[in-house]
């Protein structure tokens, strides 16, 4: 992968954990705990999957979504007027449910090692 990419993806994930903790109004994003865990541009750079991480139930978990499918549009124009790139790419929000399971495994580990079951 291109350095400049890279660089985006980056950017592109710090703006967006900056604007989850402080210019995002919609009430199913305010109160949840929302981690930006990567951002995948597309090849041409028009798109960017951008996975998240949130705990929480499954409906929390699915009010987030759709919160951050609603606040898309305005997301990318707050994008669009801090990185200086020819095109804002179209973002795709996806859940990544894989580090929660992490999580769990960690936990389960630790609580095997004390005898605990």
């Amino acid at each position: 992968m291109e350095i400049k990419s890279r660089r985006l993806e980056e950017l592109i994930k710090v703006k967006l954990s900056l604007l989850l903790l402080k210019g995002l109004k919609d009430p199913r994003l305010i109160d949840s705990f929302i981690t930006i865990l990567d951002v995948k541009l597309s090849k041409d750079g028009r798109s960017a999957k951008v996975f998240v991480s949130v705990i929480g139930s499954d409906k929390e978990k699915d009010g987030v979504l759709r919160g951050l499918e609603s606040a898309r549009g305005f997301i990318q124009m707050k994008l669009g007027k801090e990185l200086r790139v020819k095109y804002i790419p179209h973002l795709i929000f996806q859940l990544d449910d894989e580090t929660e399971d992490r999580v769990r495994l960690v936990h389960r580990l630790i609580e095997l090692e004390r005898g605990e079951e």
